[in-house]
């Protein structure tokens, strides 16, 4: 019975501990972290987010545009960037350089895999020793 409450107990902590990881978003910003909607607008951008890529939750009501912005809005930043973007588009492609820092977008998915790993090989000891006993 001792046996069987620790296996419980063990596997529940191992289920919560990984699905308290699944959508973990580092240094989550509110609405309200931005000071007004043209910084809204700008990490929106930057971030390459959208209605089926917004990790910060930012927008609420699907429709593509972040914390309450109009298309309107939204439309003309993007005009505006794409067109600094291109003319600064060739000389960047000269510039950079091969080999460059990859960003840090590790997670401890694979420690919660070898936590998983260690529970399993301590369960399968257990039942080997049980059986030993019992023959």
């Amino acid at each position: 019975m001792k046996k069987k409450l620790v296996g419980a107990v063990l596997g529940s902590f191992l289920v919560l501990g990984s699905a308290l990881n699944v959508g973990a978003v580092e240094n989550d910003r509110d609405c309200g972290d931005f000071s007004s909607h043209e910084e809204v607008m700008a990490f929106w951008y930057e971030n390459g987010y959208n209605e089926n890529n917004d990790p910060h939750d930012l927008d609420r009501d699907n429709d593509g545009l972040a914390c309450e912005v109009t298309q309107s809005e939204y439309d003309s930043y993007v005009a505006s960037q794409e067109t600094d973007d291109s003319s600064e588009e060739t000389a960047t492609e000269e510039e950079t350089e091969e080999g460059a820092a990859l960003p840090d977008t590790a997670s401890n998915g694979p420690l919660m895999m070898l936590f998983g790993a260690g529970l399993a090989g301590a369960g399968s000891l257990l039942l080997f020793r049980r059986k030993d006993q019992k023959a």
